[in-house]
């Protein structure tokens, strides 16, 4: 299945569509669909999973490498004290965390939001599946925000 390239949004959370106004219950709705699709595609979902992940097999990887809690280490359990001890697992979490929010998000953007605006699309809203942007009800031959052709767009979705 081809991608739509998500436009670039490098803000702390995602962006997957204007917003809507939808109620609790459609939202429900389109995200269930929206989930139960990608589940269909499993590259897509493998591939975000795995995407997703890269911060932790890393924080594993290095904290397996270095042992920096093994008996004798820089941070023995035996001989340093709870203070030195906490302030060092906070300033490992605190860094792993953030990287893992950042490819978090980025994976849902690049893999699940192009699922969003598709089932938002099935259902009648107009907008951009590529960026979100919503058009006006005689959608133009282009998206006014990204620029892709929706001719181009409309023929992606159906093939």
């Amino acid at each position: 299945m081809s991608h739509l390239m998500p436009q670039r949004h490098w803000g702390l959370w995602m962006r997957m569509h204007e917003p809507l106004g939808l109620s609790l219950r459609t939202q429900f709705v389109v995200h269930f669909w929206a989930n139960w699709h990608m589940l269909l595609q499993w590259r897509d979902l493998v591939t975000s999973s795995l995407f997703a992940l890269i911060p932790t097999a890393a924080m594993a990887l290095a904290l397996w490498t270095l042992k920096p809690f093994r008996r004798g280490g820089v941070l023995d359990f035996a001989t340093t004290d709870g203070s030195t001890l906490l302030l060092a697992g906070v300033a490992i979490i605190v860094p792993w965390l953030a990287v893992q929010h950042l490819f978090f998000v980025y994976a849902m953007q690049r893999w699940y939001a192009p699922y969003v605006r598709r089932e938002l699309v099935r259902r009648g809203t107009p907008m951009c599946e590529r960026c979100g942007h919503r058009l006006p009800p005689s959608p133009p031959t282009a998206c006014p925000e990204c620029g892709i052709p929706l001719q181009q767009e409309s023929k992606a979705v159906s093939g």
